[in-house]
């Protein structure tokens, strides 16, 4: 466990605190700890799909603001992401249960039903083909994002942590990575020198390790990463359903209603565990981010 619950001897209100590091930096475990506070107090209040979102929204737009800070600190033109480059967008997409709820819901807003339906097809249509692929099978040219519309992120307002962190220093690499299978898998292996920013990307795990720690650990749901595909496959699914109570509210309940759509956990990649600078475990023992 890494977080502990305590009470303010005066106002008698409850908060966390770190009891074990996540990360060997200590900007990143106060970054944590913030995110993780903020998450237990606004569901702890209310559990309601509504909150849910909402929290999803607000750890969206935390994110992009304090990344947006540290790429300010990079040279001129040292970024070499673009409108229109999607390069990256063609690989497995790992989501908290908040950010699914967030992107899911801002769809069902935004878009009139004949466009929904287009969308929930390609969501279907991408699931079908990727369910039970390896990570090295989805990270293809042949598997974009099913959000992917003309080379331009659809959802890009409200896009999952995972991909705010990424900043590019080298379009022709993230080109090759994808379309070179040889490159493609000695980046699987871990063996390709980085091409990215790393702060960014250190400050979306530290985010996202707070907002699963403060969420499991503190009001015991279950946190565990899911596929964002296979998460919008669900939710889209439940549509043509008529229960009483929702999978969000069964997943605020304390049920395991996002089960199915687990696959997003980057843990078994050597190389991310690395780049997000977690602390090292013992054997046998997981990554909580």
């Amino acid at each position: 466990m890494h977080l502990r619950v305590v009470s303010d001897h005066t106002s008698g209100e409850e908060r966390l605190e770190l009891c074990a590091p996540v990360f060997a930096e200590d900007w990143q475990n106060r970054l944590t700890l913030a995110t993780a506070n903020t998450a237990f107090g606004l569901l702890r209040q209310a559990r309601s799909t509504a909150v849910a979102v909402h929290l999803g929204k607000k750890a969206m737009d935390s994110t992009s603001t304090l990344t947006q800070s540290l790429l300010d600190r990079a040279p001129p033109g040292a970024l070499a992401c673009r409108q229109g480059c999607a390069h990256c967008c063609h690989q497995r997409v790992g989501v908290t249960v908040p950010e699914a709820l967030a992107i899911f819901a801002t769809l069902m807003a935004t878009r009139p039903s004949a466009e929904l339906r287009r969308v929930q097809e390609r969501v279907e249509r991408a699931y079908r083909a990727t369910r039970g692929l390896s990570r090295d099978e989805r990270n293809s040219p042949e598997h974009p994002c099913p959000l992917l519309e003309d080379e331009l992120c659809s959802v890009y307002e409200v896009r999952p942590l995972s991909c705010r962190g990424v900043h590019s220093l080298d379009e022709q690499a993230c080109k090759s990575k994808l379309h070179d299978k040889e490159r493609r898998a000695a980046y699987e292996r871990g063996d390709l020198p980085g091409h990215s920013f790393v702060e960014p990307m250190r400050a979306v795990y530290a985010i996202s390790a707070g907002l699963q720690l403060g969420l499991y650990e503190g009001l015991g749901l279950d946190m565990r990463p899911l596929d964002l595909t296979a998460a919008l496959q669900l939710l889209f699914s439940d549509l043509l359903l008529s229960e009483p109570v929702g999978r969000a509210q069964r997943w605020l309940d304390g049920d395991l209603a996002f089960a199915e759509a687990l696959g997003g956990d980057a843990a078994d990649h050597a190389g991310q565990v690395e780049l997000s600078g977690a602390v090292a475990l013992a054997p046998g023992q997981r990554q909580g981010a």
